[in-house]
C-alpha cells in the first residue's frame, strides 16, 4: 500500500518522457521537500524552469500540499499552475480537486513527493502513479520529522525487496 510506483533521487532525474510515453498527462507536485526546501518561500529558477519545460512538452500541473494558503501563494506567486493547500494528504480531497483541475483521470495522473505517509499513501489512496523522491533537506517541520521515522523503516523494507 505504501510503496510507491517509482522511486528517484529528485525531481530532476525523473524520465518525464517516459511518462508521456505511458500515457500520463498531468503532473501533481507536492511542494515542500520535493519542489523546494520547506523554509525557502519561492522556488528556484531550476525549479520554474523544469515547470515551464514540462508544461511546454504538454503536461497539465498542479501544486498540492498540506501547507496553509499563505504557504502556497508565497512559492506560486509568479508561476501560472493551480494549487491546493490545506490538502490533508493522505486523504484523496486534494488529488481528486487537483485531477477535476487539470482535466485528467486517475490512470492519467502522477502525484510526485517526498513523504510515503501523505503523498504516496494520497495517490494509492485516489489510484494514480506515485513518485516517490528523496526529500531536498533534513530540516523540516517536526510532526514530518517524526513521520520520517515510520517512512525509513518502511523504505528499508521497500529498497531491500528490490533487491
Amino acid at each position: 500500500m505504501l510503496a510507491p510506483d517509482y522511486y528517484y533521487e529528485s525531481v530532476f532525474k525523473i524520465p518525464y518522457d517516459e511518462l508521456w510515453k505511458k500515457n500520463i498527462r498531468g503532473l501533481i507536485f507536492d511542494i515542500d521537500n520535493t519542489l523546494t526546501r520547506f523554509d525557502e518561500k519561492q522556488p528556484s529558477a531550476k525549479v520554474v524552469a523544469l515547470l515551464n519545460r514540462l508544461e511546454r512538452m504538454g503536461f497539465r500541473i498542479c501544486l498540492c500540499t498540506n501547507n496553509t494558503n499563505r504557504r502556497l501563494g508565497h512559492f506560486s506567486e509568479n508561476l501560472n499552475y493551480p494549487g491546493i493547500a490545506n490538502s490533508i494528504k493522505p486523504f484523496t480531497r486534494g488529488l481528486r480537486y487537483a485531477m477535476k483541475t487539470m482535466g485528467t483521470k486517475p490512470a492519467h495522473t502522477v502525484i510526485i513527493g517526498d513523504q510515503l505517509l501523505s503523498d504516496i499513501w494520497a495517490g494509492k489512496n485516489a489510484k494514480i502513479t506515485t513518485i516517490l523522491v528523496k526529500p531536498i533537506s533534513e530540516k523540516d517541520f517536526i510532526l514530518v520529522k517524526l513521520k520520517r521515522v515510520v517512512e525509513r523503516l518502511i523504505l528499508k523494507k521497500y529498497f531491500e525487496s528490490l533487491k
